[in-house]
């Protein structure tokens, strides 16, 4: 009979390490988990939407924002997602999240300083991905601000969109942790056999030496020659090849609602993960602030700096739904070529309302005055017919 294990949030039944446990499904409960922390980090010029001043900026994200009850709460029963490719939205978030973030607190002790949570892993793939270590580093997708102070540029009014499991992690110390036990061949033979999966099970029992009990001076088994340590290009492949295969089988998830529309096919699902470059970005993003000034944009804290697609699609919504600008139909409707029209329509209309324009009395250089006024044209007309 399984242990069963309760905290009054969650019920598993599986202990695989003190900050692992599954639950009756085969869920990942991963404990614990820092999602970000006090400190200054390094973005990009694009990125914080400061002109493109050709480097790198260093940007403090204070204790009072983090901490924020607002910003705790903002994160709680958010997605879990891999990568920061698309923020997650009612649209998408069938197509992207593999589990949910619960408990978010603050930490305690040596770890005061960092933003934790409880990441419950719901799908298979990405649960494979966080035991083999192959993503075990976490980023969280969040809307900001920034503001300049005598100290520096800081972040402020931070919402949670997401948290991301990712390759490499801007915040240091954010990944999923395990503690300090170690899984027995037991638990491993157990949980290969309940899984059904017979291969690897026969290799665990393959691994075993097992001594003939009628002989018992038998020779010892010849000590196995250890296999060669991968290289890191080799490690790097297979990291790699296991991403591609995450974000392939997220895109390939199966809906379950009969009713669902299928989606066109004409449509390439990896449109939203394109990069824009820095200057493009910078482009749309002041384009988006002169529109609707002191707008949150969104931050996601993997390294790397880059926009993607899905992320100027959603600067430009907010951006129109700020701005009041309903002539396009929904902003949050709009995506693709209707979206850029929609968008750079409102920017050049909102540019020229703030152009200088005629005002106060009109002035001519016609020798008689009011020369078009429709008194002056009847005046005309009439006494060019009567002469007649």
């Amino acid at each position: 009979m399984r242990r069963k294990f309760r905290d009054g949030r969650f019920l598993t039944t599986e202990k695989i390490s003190p900050l692992k446990e599954k639950t009756p499904e085969g869920y990942l409960l991963c404990r614990d988990v820092p999602i970000s922390r006090v400190g200054s980090f390094e973005y990009s010029a694009a990125e914080v939407g400061l002109p493109n001043i050709g480097h790198a900026v260093q940007v403090w994200r204070p204790e009072e924002q983090i901490f924020n009850p607002e910003t705790i709460a903002s994160f709680e029963a958010k997605p879990v997602v891999i990568g920061h490719a698309r923020f997650a939205d009612p649209d998408n978030w069938r197509e992207i999240a593999v589990g949910t973030t619960q408990n978010v607190r603050r930490g305690e002790g040596d770890k005061s300083d960092f933003l934790l949570a409880d990441l419950l892993l719901t799908d298979r793939k990405a649960i494979e991905a966080v035991e083999s270590g192959d993503l075990k580093e976490v980023s969280c997708g969040y809307d900001a601000d920034t503001q300049e102070t005598p100290q520096g540029i800081e972040q402020i009014g931070i919402v949670g969109n997401h948290v991301a499991l990712v390759v490499s992690a801007r915040c240091s110390g954010c990944k999923i942790g395990d503690g300090s036990m170690t899984t027995s061949l037991k638990t491993r033979l157990r949980k290969l056999f309940r899984d059904g999966n017979e291969d690897a099970f026969n290799e665990e029992v393959d691994k075993l030496q097992v001594q003939d009990g009628d002989a018992p001076d038998a020779a010892p088994a010849p000590t196995p020659t250890p296999a060669p340590t991968p290289t890191f290009e080799e490690r790097l492949a297979k990291l790699e090849t296991t991403v591609a295969a995450l974000a392939k089988g997220l895109a390939q998830k199966p809906v379950g609602d009969a009713d669902t529309p299928v989606p066109d096919d004409t449509v390439d699902p990896d449109d939203d993960d394109e990069l824009i470059d820095d200057p493009d970005a910078q482009a749309i993003i002041g384009d988006a602030e002169a529109l609707c000034p002191g707008m949150k944009k969104p931050v996601g804290d993997a390294k790397g700096g880059k926009f993607t697609r899905n992320q100027i699609e959603r600067v430009m919504r907010t951006a129109l739904k700020g701005a009041g600008v309903k002539q396009f139909g929904d902003s949050s409707e709009l995506d693709g070529k209707a979206l850029d029209i929609a968008f750079k329509a409102a920017v050049a209309m909102s540019k020229s309302g703030k152009n200088p324009r005629a005002s106060g009395t009109r002035y001519g250089d016609s020798a008689e005055d009011s020369v078009n006024s429709i008194a002056y044209v009847q005046k005309k007309l009439n006494d060019f017919w009567g002469a007649k």
